[in-house]
């Protein structure tokens, strides 16, 4: 046990304020079992001065537990009461997995994103763009985007691609009925597509058509239209070529009709288009984007503190909080799923950064905290011909650059992220496991 872990622990029972370093210094070194000369001798202060320090330590947890608590005694009761302590907090721990409830206190909220998308969202034909990688949150704001939106009264339309079969996503003609007889039917809508369809006029114009005469013409308040999952109709170079541009001529065409303007979008996908679309032609240049980026140093130490750990974001590197942003580059996910792991402990944990080193050792191992993401990771990115061939050259000595679609493939991936036109790595444990098993 450090100095600053023996001063988190004593934090959980006493202010913060009255812990002087020679408390703490007595508390620590009492723990290991030593005496107030050795204590005196280690951390240079007079022997007297220790042992008042220490009296006046005991008599402060003595007050704080209700029960008498001296030198020889401390740790087991102390033990005992923050084993207590932590199993009750177990028993409040939520899985991390999707989308977290809004009641959750195991969300950390991004105030400035949410509050930018809630504005957003109120403008006549705007488009909101939210964009991250698998397990980056999308879904828990998207959700809570969604909960905006009904709240003031807007009618909600959900498109979700993972829905869509293949043979739906490759084919534009059906996948616009598929999204128009959706959205009729989630607004509880008495109309016959057929009625709307024309094949002379072609699919995105009775698509178009559709949208404003059978659906927003007969609505009294905006509607939100979320489309989930957009990228992946970025597969297939003729469908994305025209279904993008629809999006954006939706838009568009708000600037002079009124019922396109009750129209709102909202399009969450992993990464950036990596089709060749005119900028006058692509919805990814217009509205509002929001990135999701990882946790940073703040967010993790607020996350941490939920779950029952008082790690402070000081820059010491090696500091818990460090730990998980050189591991983990911050991930959302995967900071949630170590901290549950850790809080969940059943023994006292008397040095929860050891704790955590020990953890993210094995995590990566066949059955260990992560392995279920990183096979799912392995699993995708071996499918990818483009992410594994971006991976290679990333990896290789030689100067050898990667190919837009290359590294777009390999940001959905969340194994780099896009700076200035280039690449950088990041999350040492996703690409250090994924280099031992890349052939």
């Amino acid at each position: 046990m450090n100095h600053q872990e023996a001063k988190d622990l004593l934090i959980t029972l006493l202010p913060e304020e009255s812990l002087s370093l020679i408390k703490v210094e007595v508390f620590r070194l009492s723990w290991e079992g030593k005496g107030y000369n050795v204590v005196a001798e280690e951390s240079g202060y007079d022997h007297d001065y220790v042992r008042k320090a220490g009296s006046q330590l005991w008599k402060e947890l003595t007050q704080a537990l209700g029960q008498s608590i001296t030198k020889r005694n401390f740790r087991p009761l102390l033990e005992a009461t923050w084993a207590a302590d932590s199993a009750k907090r177990s028993q409040r721990l939520e899985y991390p997995g999707g989308a977290m409830q809004f009641s959750s206190p195991f969300y950390i909220e991004r105030s400035e994103e949410e509050a930018r998308a809630y504005q957003e969202i109120q403008r006549p034909g705007s488009i909101l763009r939210i964009k991250g990688p698998r397990k980056m949150g999308k879904r828990s704001l998207m959700l809570r985007v969604i909960d905006q939106a009904e709240s003031e009264g807007f009618h909600l339309v959900k498109i979700d691609f993972l829905q869509a079969d293949r043979a739906i996503l490759t084919d534009l003609d059906r996948l616009l009925r598929w999204v128009c007889l959706q959205a009729a039917s989630q607004l509880g809508l008495d109309v016959k597509l057929e009625d709307h369809w024309n094949e002379l006029i072609g699919s995105k114009l009775s698509a178009s058509n559709f949208l404003q005469q059978a659906v927003l013409a007969k609505l009294d308040q905006p509607m939100l239209l979320v489309i989930n999952e957009l990228n992946l109709v970025f597969d297939d170079d003729n469908v994305s070529r025209d279904f993008l541009p629809l999006l954006r001529s939706w838009h568009e065409e708000s600037k002079h009709n009124t019922n396109m303007q009750k129209l709102r979008q909202m399009l969450v996908y992993s990464t950036e288009v990596y089709v060749q679309l005119d900028m006058n032609l692509s919805p990814f240049n217009v509205g509002l984007p929001i990135e999701l980026k990882p946790f940073d140093g703040d967010q993790i130490a607020a996350l941490a503190s939920v779950y029952g750990f008082n790690w402070r974001n000081d820059g010491n590197a090696s500091s818990p909080i460090q730990l998980l942003l050189t591991s983990l580059g911050g991930h959302p996910y995967l900071c949630q799923l170590t901290l549950y792991e850790l809080a969940n402990q059943a023994d006292f944990m008397e040095s929860p950064s050891q704790g955590l080193k020990q953890l993210l050792a094995g995590a990566s191992a066949p059955g260990g905290l992560f392995s279920e993401f990183l096979q799912q990771l392995l699993q995708d990115y071996s499918a990818n011909a483009d992410a594994v061939s971006g991976f290679k050259k990333l990896r290789s000595d030689q100067e050898d650059p990667l190919s837009r679609i290359e590294m777009y493939q390999l940001e959905r991936l969340g194994l780099v992220s896009i700076q200035n036109g280039q690449p950088i790595a990041g999350r040492h444990l996703l690409t250090d496991y994924l280099a031992s098993h890349d052939a």
